[in-house]
């Protein structure tokens, strides 16, 4: 069983619009602001279909004003639309990124 990947790095650029994260184990993942807040793993949006959350944000990009993290395990990003529900664990990020490539 491999273990759960562990964030050295996590960088916000772009002004705020990239979020790259870089894992013990080597990988850098870049995800950007718009990919984050429609993979929201919020319960609400858990909800939505992926048609439903895009046609919830809308055509504008949205920007990562924020970043808290969550004990030892997850961050919650602020959006500036207002968002801030969603709790992305750092497997949650690697599973992101990998599905990115």
């Amino acid at each position: 069983m491999s273990a759960e990947p562990w964030p050295t790095e996590i960088r916000l650029t772009q002004e705020g619009r990239l979020l790259t994260v870089t894992f013990d184990d080597g990988a850098v993942v870049a995800l950007t602001s718009d990919r984050l807040r429609l993979a929201t793993p919020s319960v609400e949006a858990k909800r939505l279909t992926a048609s439903e959350r895009k046609a919830l944000i809308g055509d504008k990009a949205v920007r990562i004003v924020a970043i808290e993290q969550v004990g030892n395990y997850a961050i919650r990003p602020t959006f500036d639309d207002g968002h801030s529900t969603g709790i992305y664990s750092w497997a949650y990020l690697a599973e992101l990124g990998r599905e990115a490539d």
